[in-house]
């Protein structure tokens, strides 16, 4: 399955590059994540509840290496994802752009497996479920950004209780560097 697309940050490239190296601000961005932890200098390991439609919820644990990280402009990652109600696995790239205005455009790529009971949704259920997941992610990430950047607390986002493997998978591989990046 192949999720991509772009977001526009409203703020500047190395401000963003940063925020998306916060394991804790990516964390809290992302829909179902648990914990998320630097185990290594390119390693991070977290666990997600995640399930979509019929399928019901189930712990997941994730890893996620990353590589070819110039700051602030790219990074890929290797993402791989386990659980009871299946698997994914597969890469993601994220592009860091500055843009008008004082903006960031975002250009991320994944390319995943997804395999067990939570394949079984069909690829239309998944593709919707990525896209939307993704979205709240860094709409989250976006929020977080507009906070600092206006010393406020960020607005709440709306609260989902169930969500879908290989999108919340792809949301932490882009978040992480997307939707993330490298932390330091």
């Amino acid at each position: 399955m192949i999720v991509e697309g772009e977001f526009t940050f409203q703020g500047p490239r190395e401000m963003v590059w940063n925020l998306l190296q916060d394991p804790e601000v990516l964390a809290k961005a992302l829909p179902g994540a648990k914990t998320l932890t630097k185990t290594a200098e390119d390693r991070f390991d977290g666990a997600m509840q995640v399930g979509v439609g019929p399928v019901t919820a189930g712990a997941f644990s994730v890893t996620v290496v990353l590589k070819d990280q110039v700051a602030p402009e790219r990074f890929s990652m290797q993402v791989d994802g386990k659980g009871g109600i299946g698997f994914t696995r597969g890469t993601a790239s994220v592009e860091l752009r500055a843009a008008e205005g004082g903006d960031t455009l975002m250009k991320y790529r994944a390319d995943l497996q997804i395999g067990g009971k939570i394949a079984g949704v069909g690829q239309r259920v998944l593709d919707s479920a990525s896209r939307a997941m993704t979205k709240q992610g860094l709409e989250a990430v976006n929020r977080e950004l507009q906070s600092r950047l206006t010393g406020a607390a960020p607005a709440p986002a709306r609260s989902r209780t169930r969500y879908w493997a290989a999108a919340a998978l792809a949301l932490v591989a882009l978040t992480i560097a997307l939707c993330g990046g490298p932390w330091r």
